[in-house]
């Protein structure tokens, strides 16, 4: 068993800090369902919050064991899935006409389902795993500055044809979608001096997507403790933006609802 490190305590609190975000907002569609009211954008982002849980919570489990079953759960949310469809929900809120944002989450579901049965049925060189070892260190090869490898990871080379042939085109469309959506949805209310509220939640969002990457280059000085503060961070910020950004929808949809209603009561004094 692996010391206790301050990347271990930071991971277990990120662990119950996703659970509850995710708990929040799943809660807050539901209560939008009852009403009869579509927030499609709220169930993208809890099952992006819900896959950022899962991929954080195996994080902790294999510090500690190792497991095929949260391998295959960290790699397929945390490499895979987690930026796209926390992406998806930037992507309903902007392309609120026509059947884009529908489409896309079709392909979403679809790419899901594909690729997550691949992730578990890969072979895993379970005898390189480490307790108490960074799994971003451990399941890749490493080579030398003349690409011979010295030492083997977790997923085998051979897979990369596979299910890794998935992770770079995940994790440029999450980041366009996620990022790149909140930024040009922040910029185009900032250009209209509207709805300020969604402009900073558009913004805290596209800051919590890029801090578990900034976190994670940082990682090169040598102190993997970066990257779980930048996990959690990340989270964090893309909360406060969701519930930001969705309490503008709301208020917007107030409005309007309160517009249609004063003529009807015109007509009945």
């Amino acid at each position: 068993m692996g010391n206790i490190t301050i990347g271990l305590i930071v991971s277990i609190v990120g662990t119950l800090v996703t659970g509850v975000f995710t708990m929040l907002v799943f809660r807050r569609w539901l209560a939008k369902r009852r009403e009869g009211r579509s927030a499609p954008h709220l169930l993208a982002w809890s099952i992006g919050l819900l896959l950022y849980f899962l991929g954080v919570l195996s994080q902790v489990v294999l510090y500690f064991t190792w497991s095929p079953f949260f391998f295959s759960v960290w790699y397929w949310s945390g490499a895979l899935m987690v930026a796209a469809w926390l992406g998806q929900g930037t992507v309903y809120l902007l392309a609120r006409k026509g059947n884009l944002a529908r489409n896309l989450m079709m392909v979403l579901i679809l790419v899901s389902l594909m690729t997550l049965p691949m992730t578990f049925m890969t072979q895993y060189r379970a005898e390189n795993w480490e307790a108490g070892k960074d799994m971003t260190a451990l399941y890749r090869d490493v080579t030398d500055s003349d690409g011979n490898v010295v030492r083997d990871g977790i997923f085998p080379a051979s897979s990369r044809g596979t299910v890794r042939f998935f992770s770079p085109i995940m994790n440029v469309w999450g980041t366009i979608t996620l990022v790149g959506g909140a930024i040009y949805s922040a910029l185009l209310f900032r250009r209209k001096q509207i709805m300020r509220d969604r402009m900073i939640g558009n913004l805290l969002i596209a800051a919590g997507g890029l801090f578990p990457a900034f976190a994670g280059a940082l990682v090169r000085l040598g102190d993997p403790s970066f990257k779980y503060f930048g996990e959690m961070a990340g989270a964090i910020l893309i909360f406060i933006g969701f519930m930001l950004a969705s309490r503008a929808v709301d208020d917007v949809r107030d409005a309007a609802e309160a517009r249609k209603r004063r003529p009807a009561q015109a007509v009945g004094d």
